[in-house]
């Protein structure tokens, strides 16, 4: 215990020691790679300084090869090559002067006169947040693959002659919803909602989320949009705050990486999510061309198709197909073991639906697969007033199958990431 205690407080005061430009120049990092083989994994490191004033990457030593790095809230983040199971390997902090011909890798820039926020990986376009109230939810559309093939459904926001899966038109590409919001006002019980208010759908009497203050960065290891959303009810009335940020790293076409934190804040009073299988945490509506007869749904456990995995407690899900004149195209959503009642059960349907529900529990308690696997059998939550419940994801857009995707290397990734330090010298 006394070593512990020691050994925290060293590494405490080595985070003060480099919180100036100064100090971050050359200092050293040390990764090392666990039992499978890390392939573009983002490193989050504590950094309790400023933002120097230049461009910032990590050298490997053995290497000399340089990768990119972004300070924000607190953290020190690069994303290193990779490294072959069992391994390790040192990094030197290198700071450059600042460059205004060269831009960040993930550029972020607001379309002008519209509430669209495009973003670049490597100057290359990877999606848009669009969260204009003319909606009434914001998403992401579209999503772009290698070659720039979308991965999400075109409709309802592109009309596409002849394109299959013209339904659901609140399945929006790439977004977050729930079908069942109470406000239970415990002060003011004439403030509460007297049904429940339906975030997921949108029709005449669904519910809203209200897009609020929206911010976003461009950066070398990731870019974000962060957003402040009023959850309301089909009268307007407020239901609850909710924060969103976006993390888009800067990993290549072939495997992008979103990181998707979602937190409700129950601003209002307590706040029931009523189970229902109709929600998303993270929802994506998969195009056409990956959905249907096409359609190949896996989940970690290796269960695959409709039949088997709707409603399966997993730590991940994936969606991919085959495409014509294209190849293999596919997107998984990861669940991570801090998340409410982990892993997540799949509202995830062969016409292109995917959406990570920790919630409807009454409908996937239906299916005689999942006796015996759900955490609770019914899926009601309750968020006391001025009490928060927050969830992290990632996403993988992704070329190949499950194998050749090394899907589940990538999860490990991101549920138990390699052991990466400062060094104390």
């Amino acid at each position: 215990m006394r070593f512990s205690v020691y050994f925290t407080a060293v590494v405490v005061m080595f985070i003060a020691s480099v919180a100036g430009a100064d100090g971050l120049a050359d200092a050293k990092i040390m990764l090392n790679a666990g039992d499978y083989k890390l392939l573009n994994p983002p490193i989050i490191l504590p950094y309790g300084g400023p933002e120097p004033d230049g461009r910032i990457q990590v050298e490997e030593e053995k290497t000399g090869k340089r990768f990119p790095v972004t300070i924000r809230d607190g953290e020190f983040v690069f994303i290193p090559e990779g490294a072959m199971p069992g391994t390790s390997h040192r990094y030197a902090v290198k700071l450059e002067e600042k460059d205004s011909t060269i831009e960040p890798r993930v550029q972020l820039k607001k379309q002008k006169d519209k509430d669209v926020i495009d973003v670049f990986i490597d100057d290359v376009h990877f999606t848009s947040y669009n969260y204009s109230n003319d909606n009434k939810k914001p998403f992401l559309w579209p999503v772009n693959s290698e070659g720039q093939v979308g991965v999400t459904r075109d409709y309802p926001m592109a009309e596409i002659a002849g394109e299959k899966g013209r339904d659901h038109p609140h399945h929006k590409s790439f977004y977050a919803a729930y079908g069942e919001v109470s406000l239970i006002n415990q002060a003011d019980p004439a403030d509460n909602t007297p049904s429940p208010a339906d975030c997921w759908a949108e029709g005449e009497n669904s519910g809203f989320q209200h897009s609020g203050e929206v911010t976003y960065g461009s950066g070398d290891a990731y870019g974000w949009v962060k957003a402040t959303n009023t959850w309301q009810d089909k009268d307007h009335k407020p239901l609850l705050t909710e924060e969103r940020e976006y993390r888009f790293y800067a990993t290549p076409e072939k495997g992008r990486l979103v990181d998707a934190h979602l937190t409700f804040r129950a601003d209002y009073g307590d706040v029931l999510f009523t189970d229902t299988k109709e929600g998303g945490m993270v929802a994506v509506r998969m195009r056409p061309e990956l959905s249907y007869d096409n359609a190949v749904i896996t989940n970690a456990q290796g269960d695959v198709g409709e039949s088997t995995t709707w409603g399966k407690p997993s730590p991940w899900c994936d969606y991919s197909g085959k495409m014509e004149g294209v190849g293999w195209r596919g997107l998984t959503v990861f669940d991570h073991p801090t998340n409410l009642r982990y892993p997540s059960s799949w509202h995830v349907r062969g016409y292109g639906l995917m959406g990570a529900n920790p919630f409807g529990y009454s409908y996937f308690g239906e299916k005689e697969y999942n006796k015996g696997l759900l955490p609770v059998e019914n899926g009601n939550y309750t968020i006391k007033n001025k009490e928060t419940l927050s969830f992290q994801h990632r996403v993988y857009v992704h070329s190949g199958d499950v194998e050749s995707a090394a899907v589940a290397d990538r999860f490990a990734d991101f549920a138990t990431p390699p052991d990466a330090d400062w060094v104390v010298e």
